[in-house]
């Protein structure tokens, strides 16, 4: 007789697919959150951090507000003033540095608005060794003697990108009927992406932000991008025609261009040079980044100052022009005053509609020489 065949075993029942699917998406969010945890506790990514705005500092919890205007991000906190660095910083009424100025503009009297960033702002020196608070005090040697005066107002803001710094001239700066604009320009004024400490503390924060692991997703996409469009330079980065920064400047140049032509001023464009890692003038490595800004600020119809140039052939080193790797100190703020009254004194029925002080009006409506 045969034997009688094993009873078969009953047939394996097949798990739906999206039960598969569901137990992959839980490890992989699982390895996410292992990652986030891991980052948090042992190396935190402190690329656009969001930052508390009291953060303990007095840029950020007492010298700054959130911006009360269009377009601007935060702005000087008007009436308040701290010690920084060893240095007295005041905020006036109208909310920019330096002394108080009335909001209409005196009888016989030029005003001048200086946009900028840090540099304008004076970082490390007083107020009245700013560039403007220079400029202000030459300028009005010129005219002493005579019924003229100039005004120089100071509205340059630690951190403030060139998109920034015309934003404040639309809303700050023009409604109290300036003669004249300067816009200073350093290296990093292009920079569209909100790294600067004090743009992270006013700036409204992106959901992306609030995960370490965004962030450095975020951060090694920046990285690659400096490699690839600025051959491992920032400021060749933010300079590049092709990156997403420099169009922002070309915006910011041609709004300027637009606001200055909208009430018949000129306006100067200052160009400064960086100093980190530069030990001599000779060895400056992003000449022609200022030069490329020259040319942009020429074609849109701005008169132009590069500082790199006067401060190589003042027989001054860069370690005494340099405060730090970003900012000129008293001295090199100095010169650059000293330039700007030259070019205005040279220029000043073109820029002023005037003739400069102590020359008499032209006869019968003509240019008075230049």
């Amino acid at each position: 007789m045969n034997p009688e065949a094993p009873p078969s075993a009953p047939p394996t029942k097949r798990r739906p697919t999206w039960v598969f699917v569901a137990f992959l998406l839980v490890q992989f969010v699982a390895l996410l959150v292992a990652i986030e945890l891991l980052l948090a506790w042992f190396a935190p990514v402190t690329f656009r951090r969001p930052l508390p705005e009291k953060a303990g500092n007095e840029w950020s919890s007492h010298l700054h507000r959130p911006s009360t205007l269009p377009g601007v991000p935060y702005e000087l906190n008007p009436g308040k003033s701290a010690v920084i660095r060893g240095v007295l910083v005041s905020v006036n009424s109208l909310g920019f540095r330096g002394r108080e100025y009335s909001v209409v503009k005196p009888p016989d009297t030029l005003r001048i608005v200086a946009m900028g960033a840090s540099v304008a702002f004076g970082w490390t020196t007083t107020a009245e060794d700013s560039y403007p608070g220079q400029l202000e005090t030459l300028l009005n040697a010129r005219a002493a003697g005579t019924s003229r005066k100039y005004e120089v107002m100071n509205f340059g803001v630690g951190g403030y990108a060139t998109r920034d710094e015309v934003a404040a001239l639309e809303t700050k700066a023009l409604p109290l009927d300036p003669d004249l604009i300067i816009i200073d320009y350093h290296p990093n004024g292009p920079e569209s992406e909100p790294i600067q400490p004090l743009h992270q503390v006013f700036h409204k924060t992106e959901w992306w932000e609030r995960w370490h692991i965004l962030r450095l997703l975020s951060f090694g996409r920046r990285e690659w991008q400096m490699r690839t469009l600025g051959d491992g330079s920032n400021y060749r980065y933010l300079a590049a025609p092709d990156g997403p920064h420099w169009p922002e400047l070309l915006k910011a140049f041609d709004k300027a261009r637009d606001l200055a032509a909208s009430r018949g001023l000129k306006v100067i464009v200052i160009v400064f040079p960086t100093y980190g890692g530069v030990r001599s003038w000779a060895e400056y490595p992003i000449a022609d980044l200022h030069e490329q800004t020259i040319r942009v600020a020429h074609e849109r119809g701005f008169l132009t100052l590069d500082m790199l140039p006067i401060y190589r052939e003042s027989g001054y080193t860069v370690a005494e022009i340099a405060a730090d790797d970003e900012h000129p100190g008293a001295l090199g703020l100095g010169l650059a005053a000293k330039a700007l009254e030259k070019l205005i004194l040279e220029r000043h029925q073109e820029l002023l509609k005037v003739p400069p002080p102590g020359e008499p009006p032209p006869a019968n409506g003509e240019v008075a020489p230049r």
